[in-house]
């Protein structure tokens, strides 16, 4: 295709192989793969479940996190419960614990995400990273991955 600002798609899927239920997959790497091949400069991309049992989140990929989503799977944790993320280490001093924050956020999103392609590259946060989220048993799964924007 031409790099005349034409709209542009490009589209694919990523096998994975769940381990357990809650297991979390990270696929930021993979999906920033696409994005890069997929020569768009500006624009987005859908990064998205297939299956009615899994979930598609952005969050911070640090291990007292990923401890704490999957026992509030479990649990539908409280907000005065302990939470293994408020205690990772970050560099900001004024950073406060947030762990029931990220873990609500990551309940509440759906089998989708939307997130910005800016200079040819995924756009995310310093801390975000996107999990694919088996919420039934180990299994092939598949996450979807469409790119659309316009080539500069």
């Amino acid at each position: 295709m031409a790099s005349d600002g034409a709209a542009r798609t490009a589209t694919a899927d990523i096998a994975i192989a769940t381990a357990a239920p809650s297991d979390l997959v990270n696929v930021t790497d993979e999906v920033r793969s696409v994005v890069a091949d997929a020569g768009i400069q500006t624009g987005f991309a859908l990064v998205s479940s297939p299956h009615t049992t899994c979930a598609v989140i952005v969050n911070e990929a640090e291990p007292g996190f990923e401890n704490d989503f999957k026992a509030a799977l479990e649990r539908m944790a409280p907000t005065d419960a302990h939470y293994d993320h408020n205690d990772a280490p970050h560099d900001e001093e004024d950073e406060a614990p947030n762990g029931y924050a990220h873990v609500r956020a990551a309940i509440l999103s759906s089998s989708s995400v939307v997130l910005p392609v800016r200079d040819g590259a995924l756009a995310l946060g310093r801390w975000q990273r996107i999990f694919f989220v088996e919420l039934d048993r180990a299994r092939p799964r598949t996450c979807q991955i469409t790119v659309v924007g316009r080539a500069v």
